[in-house]
């Protein structure tokens, strides 16, 4: 296990029962041991006395917090699971065919798909769009991927500064790590996972697209 994660990020990583566990042990010694043990004792204040009580509860929900990260995840994998069909279709599409899939379901969203310009030229920049005076890069390269980690998304965010771009979209047919998902929330940067990434193509009826894509998505 890498030694950068953040406490909360482990709890998210490890089995439910030791979040579990700690949150039950931690209660207990707040709750009622420390009490206990600071009644037998002229050298702890009343204050103290009633600071672990109070506390019990807030540290146990502290605990119990990444195990609903865990659950959803785990519920993500489920539904991920239920749409393997759609998924293995995306998946046969050729990264040309695939990107223009992409390109037009941004297109229905509202955005203006840049063609003809510098950038379609560029080797590191898949799909370039823009709303208003924002420039956004799609990033489709990792649509074959069961799983995109951290290092994926500092990619693409280094990309997006170099390219003075105000956001971007990070498009896949798996799932993201719970430490990629953390590192995008602070950040302009828009995981789709497979899920998402059906509901994103499920509107597009662009016969470019290919047979496949249309028998998919009809």
């Amino acid at each position: 296990m890498k030694k950068n994660l953040s406490f909360i990020e482990f709890l998210a990583q490890v089995p439910w029962w030791v979040s579990v566990s700690l949150a039950a042990v931690f209660y207990v010694m707040l709750k009622f041991t420390l009490p206990a043990l600071q009644s037998q004792s002229s050298l702890v204040s009343e204050v103290d006395m009633s600071l672990g009580p109070a506390l019990a509860p807030v540290v146990a929900l502290a605990f119990l917090a990444p195990l609903g990260f865990s659950l959803l995840r785990s519920g993500r994998r489920k539904k991920l699971h239920a749409l393997k069909g759609e998924i293995e279709a995306l998946q046969a599409l050729s990264w040309s065919q695939f990107r223009d899939l992409a390109a037009e379901a941004y297109r229905e969203k509202g955005y203006t798909v840049m063609e003809g310009t510098i950038y379609r030229n560029d080797p590191a920049v898949d799909i370039v769009l823009r709303k208003g005076a924002n420039l956004y890069l799609v990033h489709c390269r990792y649509w074959q991927n069961s799983k995109l980690r951290k290092r994926e998304v500092k990619k693409l965010l280094t990309l997006m500064h170099a390219r003075q771009a105000s956001g971007a979209f990070l498009l896949t047919t798996g799932i993201f790590t719970s430490e990629a998902r953390h590192y995008a929330v602070e950040r302009p940067i828009t995981l789709v996972d497979g899920i998402e990434l059906i509901e994103l193509l499920s509107g597009v009826r662009d016969s470019r697209a290919g047979e496949c894509a249309g028998e998919l998505l009809n």
